[in-house]
């Protein structure tokens, strides 16, 4: 081959090579721009058990679905299932027994796929104060926030076990503070998330238990992922879409925990991500994931009985006006089990 010819040869290769680029790159934009723009709003600030949707990302498992996601931190379900209600987002991830009670009082928004379907509060005590079982709270000082989920439970939880909350020396505290009033001592225990709250606990060097409020028949779906009425009804091929990515996301994390904590971090950077509970935190939500009717059934599918059983006791408890039907509450069109 002459040296002319040669020279040729490397140009065209050398316009095929921009050519194709350009078209990739054509490609890539037309692709990012065919991406349909959600977000989930998570039930609080960024936290462990956040992860599956971060790897969902990361991992581009929403991304095949055609969806361009984004995790946004929440600051209480009650808030985030108002903001939803009020079309301020798609899709977020709330406590199924407040969603209910603001269902109940008309907030048009509905669970489209279960997460935690075992509800995830309950009781957590220091080894040291000598509790065993639930009766002996009788006689020690247990630290809650008015108002939220785990506290709003503990009269069923009560009634359930036999125990006596007159007998017991309950301490009004923030959010933020009951799992450290067990770790100082003040408090022999505390009620909030379980899974959450043992593992920071013990890191802090306190030997922990937990009564778990569904063992003792208080099982309140945990947290569910929620839209808007008008919005399922509009665009239920979203909707589909991402349940179908949530529910690949959680399987896979489930599978690859450490690295989906990995992910969480590099992905919250400026989020200050506790790499002592973290792993332990998010290992321990994964047993949220089924109730005992829904246990042989794929991540998501939610139970009928369940949401009925959830509404009695709401009812009785929180004085939760009841529906014609629990299918006011959920939906499994998204989830079917197969």
């Amino acid at each position: 081959m002459s040296k002319r010819t040669l020279l040729n040869t490397l140009k065209v290769a050398k316009r095929v090579a921009i050519a194709s680029a350009v078209l990739m790159s054509a490609a890539s934009f037309a692709n990012a721009a065919d991406m349909q723009k959600v977000s989930v709003r998570m039930d609080w600030v960024t936290s462990a058990y956040h992860a599956p949707f971060y790897a969902g990302i990361k991992n581009g498992f929403f991304k095949e679905q055609g969806l361009d996601v984004t995790v946004e931190s929440g600051n209480g379900s009650a808030n985030v299932a108002q903001a939803i209600g009020n079309g301020n987002g798609e899709f977020a991830a709330v406590d199924g027994g407040t969603m209910m009670q603001l269902v109940a009082k008309g907030l048009p928004v509905k669970a489209v796929m279960g997460w935690f379907q075992r509800n995830p509060n309950g009781v957590i005590y220091s080894k040291k104060s000598g509790i065993k079982k639930p009766k002996d709270l009788e006689g020690k000082t247990l630290a809650l926030s008015n108002g939220d989920a785990p506290s709003a439970l503990l009269p069923a939880f009560a009634k359930s076990t036999g125990l006596d909350l007159n007998k017991v020396n309950i301490v009004n505290t923030s959010p933020a503070a009951k799992n450290a009033a067990v770790i100082s001592g003040k408090a022999d225990a505390d009620v909030t998330f379980v899974f959450q709250g043992v593992p920071i606990i013990r890191a802090a060097g306190v030997p922990a238990n937990s009564l778990d409020y569904a063992d003792y028949g208080v099982n309140v779906p945990g947290l569910c992922i929620i839209a808007r009425l008008d919005y399922i009804k509009a665009h239920p091929d979203i909707v589909k879409k991402f349940v179908a990515g949530a529910r690949k996301s959680i399987a896979w994390s489930k599978d690859h925990s450490q690295q989906s904590i990995d992910i969480l971090i590099e992905m919250n950077q400026n989020q200050k991500v506790d790499t002592n509970t973290a792993l332990p935190i998010l290992q321990a939500s994964f047993k949220l994931l089924h109730t005992k009717k829904t246990e042989d059934k794929p991540i998501g599918v939610m139970d009928r009985q369940d949401w009925a059983d959830a509404e009695n006791i709401l009812a009785q408890y929180v004085g939760l006006e009841k529906a014609d039907s629990p299918d006011r509450y959920f939906t499994n069109e998204f989830v079917t089990a197969k």
